[in-house]
């Protein structure tokens, strides 16, 4: 015991022969807890964390049950990668001493990483509960009860973290990120403008401060954004950011594969994957299931939004399931008793995605499935439904899924839709007499070159509007101010609210050309326009987003409307703009296309989706 407390003694001035004496304890006494203890404390604090979970063991087998050495063992666990033993230790720790508030807190810690969001919020709030003066407490509460579904508590807490700490960025960047999720972007800006001031090179601030001015089309400082991102990917040291964040920009697919490795590493990497037996039939039929948020009229409603649509999709399945409630694990079990075969993504990294159940392997194939563009960057995906069009073989590099090739477009299309009556061009705002260019897609795809072109073929065709679709105020009136400093009357540009699908589908019929962005195309909303016959012109370029309209005007039979510079692009919407036979001759052939071609043959998909599965059953 006097070694021990020599120990203790020279801690402090000279922890060498602290660790000494400590040592000298235990060989003397080597049931001594208190030794082992410390010993355990001195190495798991130099990252010797085999050394020191052999110490903390030895001092719980010569008796000890202290709650702080429970705690200290689990932290060393957590360390190597051990969650669910360190959660035990955290828990005996809790059980001794209800009110220890680190244990509390670490145990939220192994909660969270194992994306177990609603049980480590509960530990959060009861760690805050016992110390409520903890910004660092609040924050991690915020995160949980975000990721958890809960954004209204989740704002109480950022709040409360900003109340002790009002220069916090992670506060800020939380909040921020529940604006943007509302759609509350000019809300959002300023919280990251001050996230970004005090943390300048923060790669989350900044790709959120981009994401915000792509929606609200706010170009001030968008190149530096852009290059302060780029240089950010490229440092492996950096922190991960939302690969769903860089789709829409004109980054290499190199770039992107780099962004969703290091997205999946920090954000999967510590789940354990499971070993699902090989795929089989299970009374003959071979089970697949899909997994995603947006089982609904997408995007325009709530996740349940007792639409049509959701319907619809229930009725579909053998089975439909809301596992909202569901930890990632017990999802992961059902799929796996269920014997599950293929599982498809159909969200990838968008918000309230799974991918952690993906992680967790229940299925013995698994593809990265039509909701993400790219790849995802993680190995529990061993494929992504894809076309040659979008990804050609030689892409194959730059994706971590393998390619699984539909023969014509692998954008599924409803040939069911339901289309409204056709409105007069005065019932949507428009000029009887004008060319009418139009672009439906979201504000975040139209970038500054895209913009600055269709500027262009506003001044060549003097009598003509741009017809696009209205998300955000900032957005419009950023637009419209852009028009002016382009020399363009700012009310040339119309914009068209959001209204039911099917009346959407109607008013196409009031529009000349659709004018597509890149690189980010129109996916769904390309589909919508060809199903009612308008012509698209599209820019192709390297990656999967930016190929997707290329794709389905080569299904459809026209080809030649896909160019693959800003220059051709350009110049081909300002040929038909001006050539009105070749354009009536287009739209003719679309509407007859459309009574055979692949695209809108559902049925067609749906056979050759199947050979496929089935093709991939046998493979393995």
């Amino acid at each position: 015991e006097a070694w021990t407390v020599l120990g203790l003694a020279l801690e402090a001035a000279q922890p060498d022969a602290a660790l000494d004496a400590w040592l000298r304890a235990v060989a003397l006494a080597p049931r001594q807890p208190e030794a082992h203890f410390r010993i355990g404390d001195f190495r798991r604090r130099r990252g010797e964390h085999d050394v020191a979970i052999a110490a903390y063991e030895a001092a719980i087998e010569a008796g000890s049950t202290h709650p702080v050495l429970l705690n200290n063992l689990g932290l060393s666990l957590q360390a190597q990668g051990r969650f669910d033993a360190a959660a035990d230790r955290y828990r005996e720790a809790i059980a001794l001493q209800p009110d220890l508030l680190p244990a509390h807190a670490n145990l939220g810690d192994v909660l969270s990483t194992r994306h177990r969001y609603a049980e480590a919020a509960a530990s959060y709030a009861r760690a805050a509960a016992l110390n409520p003066n903890l910004a660092a407490l609040w924050n991690n509460l915020g995160f949980c009860q975000r990721r958890a579904g809960a954004p209204t508590a989740a704002r109480t807490s950022f709040q409360r973290a900003l109340s002790f700490a009002p220069d916090d960025p992670q506060a800020l960047l939380g909040l921020a990120s529940l604006d943007i999720a509302d759609q509350r972007y000019e809300e959002a800006a300023p919280l990251i403008e001050r996230a970004l001031a005090l943390q300048p090179e923060s790669a989350e601030a900044t790709n959120l401060l981009l994401y915000t001015r792509q929606h609200t089309c706010d170009w001030a400082d968008f190149e530096r954004l852009l290059e302060a991102q780029r240089a950010s990917l490229a440092q492996p040291e950096a922190p991960s950011v939302t690969p769903h964040n860089l789709l829409a920009l004109p980054y290499a697919p190199d770039e992107l594969l780099t962004a969703a490795r290091k997205w999946a590493k920090e954000h999967l990497g510590g789940i354990n994957p499971g070993h699902p037996l090989p795929p089989s039939a299970v009374d003959g039929r071979v089970r697949i299931a899909y997994i995603g948020p947006d089982f609904r009229t997408h995007p325009l409603a709530s996740p349940d939004d007792d639409s049509p649509a959701r319907a619809r999709f229930a009725a579909a399945f053998d089975r439909f399931i809301d596992a909202r409630g569901e930890s990632f694990e017990a999802t992961a079990r059902r799929i796996a008793d269920d014997r599950v075969a293929v599982l498809f993504d159909t969200s990838g990294y968008v918000i309230h995605a799974r991918s952690e159940i993906f992680a967790l392997r229940p299925a013995p194939i698994q593809v990265n499935c039509i909701g993400f563009p790219g790849t995802l960057g993680a190995d529990c995906y061993d494929y992504v439904l894809t076309d040659r069009f979008v990804t050609p073989p030689e892409q194959q590099a730059n994706f971590v899924e393998r390619f699984l090739y539909l023969p014509g477009c692998y954008l599924p299309s409803d040939s069911r839709r339901p289309i409204g009556a056709i409105p007069s061009r005065a019932q949507c705002g428009l000029p009887e007499d004008a060319f009418v260019f139009c672009c439906f897609n979201a504000s975040y795809k139209i970038l500054p070159q895209v913009f600055e072109a269709w500027m262009r073929l506003l001044r060549a065709v003097p009598a003509s509007v741009l017809w696009l679709l209205q998300t955000n105020a900032p957005a419009t009136g950023n637009l419209r101010r852009e028009a002016k400093r382009w020399g363009v009357a700012p009310e040339r540009l119309i914009f068209a609210p959001r209204i039911p699908l099917a009346e959407h589908l109607a008013r196409h019929a009031a529009a000349d050309l659709f004018l597509d962005t890149t690189p980010c195309n129109a996916h769904t909303t390309a589909n919508d326009a060809l199903f009612v016959g308008l012509p698209i012109v599209t820019c192709a370029g390297e990656t999967f987003a930016s190929r997707v309209s290329g794709s389905q005007l080569n299904a459809t039979g026209l080809p030649e409307l896909v160019t693959y510079d800003l220059e051709s692009y350009e110049a081909l919407a300002l040929k038909l703009a001006r050539d009105p036979d070749t354009l009536r001759s287009l739209r003719a052939r679309l509407r007859t296309n459309n009574e055979s071609c692949s695209l809108f043959d559902t049925g067609r998909y749906t056979r050759e989706l199947e050979k496929l599965i089935c093709e991939l059953c046998r493979l393995c």
